[in-house]
């Protein structure tokens, strides 16, 4: 019979830990939040390895005194909560007391620390489980070092992805920070390289400008919306939304999180003024009640719940269609002294497109008579609803034993083969021819650049400068010549001649996220990186979807697909982009089988 025994506090603190410390990110996360609450405006981050040899921080808070420095690293001991109902009432970051006992139990841990009336510090450390305490000299505020992160868990360790790979996830964590604390002077080292210096600012805009760039922050709507819920941020302008969500900013009481529901009705907010398949930019800061908002339900703080989430979704949805309508209309919308027209309203989805009645045959003729003008003028009214659809169709063009009947939803052609009906997906296809062809042209050692007629200055992100210095080399020997200008400014010179009739800025910036996405840095061969890069051009370049082909364009597409398909019949994704119903299949479905 199986005995059950009470775990030793060790194993008890390294299974906690499990749960707060899933990487280095999530260390910098916890204590740079502590940093926070402990009212510090200078915080400084330095790191080797992306954080998993070396993570040390140090800010100028209240610091700790003996007492508090001791009680600090064992488990559930806070400063932030007493009583069950001040957890329903959390106005700080941290308030578990979990985060500096998980975090000691899997590392070797330092703790420097001095409060402003203290004549000397207090030095913390714990190796090999050994608690030793002594005083030390050291500036007001604390120090936190980290060495040798999972050294005694090596099953967690080896689950960590390359350092370049974590340290980007830090670099996420802190730039969540330095967007919602202006105030805070931010400093970011990584390997001895300064790679985040943000001086404290009054102003959020010129501290979004820091981190996010000029070019997404001259972009940028203002909005402010009072009440109970209060929501203030900026919003992106429909013309530079992205590709992906990384240029999306939530946060729940200066608290950043993860919330489908938000972003959701933030997108629904822009309605049809960006398509389905981009996504907007925004930085928005949502603050409420504490009592309205749970934060204590999810073991890294990354999500919340909300009190009335369907209260929370209508004020968000309505805030950004205000906020759109007001800085988007047209100037013949506004009255004349300037200010806009109270009943504008953004246009819906439904009104941008083209209204065609449906129509019934069996309704129309059901009810008339057999008198030969009454016929006639029933047809002659069917042909005016129909917009002339009873005209004599032309003669459709054979490519061998193929009949391209045309176009249908301006999404698929529609094919007549011998023995049965194909539907060709013209996306996915025209994406699969291209993706071949580049990749015979990209295999040449001689790849063919374009230079620009006007060279192009980008301003990224921090996130986005990272992951193009991480792929520069890369990218210049794929044809591209880009170059650094200053800090997160690069000029783009020339780029391979299969993409300069692309938008140049949308392409580099898609780029850097399939890159960052599919973990570009990590043991992935040349081929593969430069598969990737094919693979985004082939995409870009391609028909779209719901893209009107005109007969020759058709006819070309449907050549290119009959030439391979006996080979390929997927998208350089895996998807297939042919469709078939042989005469069996049509038989069966319509009950003559």
């Amino acid at each position: 019979m199986t005995k059950i025994k009470k775990l030793d506090q060790d194993l008890i603190n390294k299974i906690a830990a499990g749960e707060v410390v899933e990487r280095p990110a999530s260390v910098v996360k916890e204590l740079v939040e502590n940093s926070i609450d402990a009212k510090a405006d200078q915080i400084s981050i330095d790191l080797e390895k992306g954080g998993t040899d070396l993570i040390v921080i140090q800010d100028n808070g209240a610091g700790m005194n003996k007492e508090d420095a001791e009680l600090s690293i064992e488990r559930h001991a806070t400063s932030k909560i007493s009583t069950l109902e001040d957890l329903f009432n959390i106005q700080t970051l941290g308030f578990r007391g979990e985060a500096l006992a998980s975090i000691s139990a899997v590392s070797q841990f330092t703790l420097e620390t001095k409060t402003k009336e203290g004549i000397e510090g207090t030095s913390l450390k714990i190796e090999n489980g050994k608690l030793k305490i002594e005083p030390c000299g050291c500036a007001e505020g604390t120090r936190i070092t980290i060495k040798d992160l999972f050294y005694n868990v090596p099953a967690r360790k080896k689950f960590l992805k390359t350092p370049l790979t974590e340290y980007n996830h830090i670099l996420e964590t802190v730039t969540q920070f330095a967007l919602i604390n202006p105030q805070i002077s931010f400093k970011l080292t990584h390997n001895k390289t300064l790679v985040l210096n943000l001086p404290k600012t009054n102003n959020w805009l010129e501290r979004i400008k820091q981190v996010l760039g000029l070019d997404i922050a001259k972009d940028l709507l203002e909005i402010k919306q009072q009440g109970t819920i209060e929501i203030t941020g900026f919003i992106g302008k429909p013309e530079i939304a992205r590709q992906n969500r990384k240029s999306q900013f939530i946060f729940v009481n200066n608290r950043a999180v993860s919330d489908f529901l938000i972003a959701k009705a933030i997108k629904d907010g822009y309605g049809s003024l960006i398509p389905r398949e981009l996504n907007p930019v925004f930085v928005l800061s949502i603050k409420l009640p504490p009592q309205l908002v749970d934060v204590n339900v999810h073991p890294r703080k990354a999500e919340v719940k909300f009190k009335d989430t369907n209260e929370i979704f209508l004020t968000v949805l309505k805030t950004i269609q205000n906020c759109l309508a007001v800085n988007l209309m047209p100037a013949r919308l506004k009255t004349e002294s300037g200010q806009p027209v109270k009943t504008y309203t953004l246009k819906s989805q439904a009104t941008s497109q083209t209204f065609k009645p449906h129509v019934s045959y069996q309704q129309n003729f059901k009810n008339i008579q057999t008198r030969p003008s009454q016929i006639s003028q029933a047809l002659e009214f069917s042909k005016q609803i129909l917009n002339d659809e009873f005209e004599e169709q032309k003669e459709q063009p054979m490519i061998g034993a193929w009949r391209l009947i045309g176009q249908i939803h301006n999404s698929y052609l529609l094919v007549e083969a011998p023995s049965a009906v194909l539907i060709i997906d013209q996306h996915a296809a025209a994406e699969r021819i291209l993706y071949e062809r580049f990749k015979k042209e990209f295999a040449s050692t001689n790849i063919k650049s374009q230079k620009l007629l006007l060279p192009l200055t980008l301003e990224l992100s921090a996130r986005e400068t990272e992951i193009l210095k991480q792929s520069q080399k890369f990218l210049v020997d794929l044809g591209f010549d880009i170059e650094i200008f200053s800090g997160n400014s690069f000029i783009v010179n020339a780029v391979p001649q299969e993409l300069d009739k692309l938008d140049i800025k949308q392409t580099i910036l898609g780029l850097i996220n399939d890159l960052e996405e599919h973990d570009f840095n990590s043991s992935k061969s040349i081929d593969e990186k430069k598969d990737l890069v094919i693979k985004y051009a082939a995409c870009r370049t391609a028909v779209k979807f719901e893209d009107k082909l005109e007969s020759e364009e058709q006819i070309k597409l449907l050549q290119d697909v009959i030439a391979m398909m006996d080979k390929i019949n997927t998208c350089p994704h895996g998807r297939p982009f042919i469709m078939e119903l042989t005469l069996d299949q049509l038989a069966k479905n319509f009950k003559r089988k």
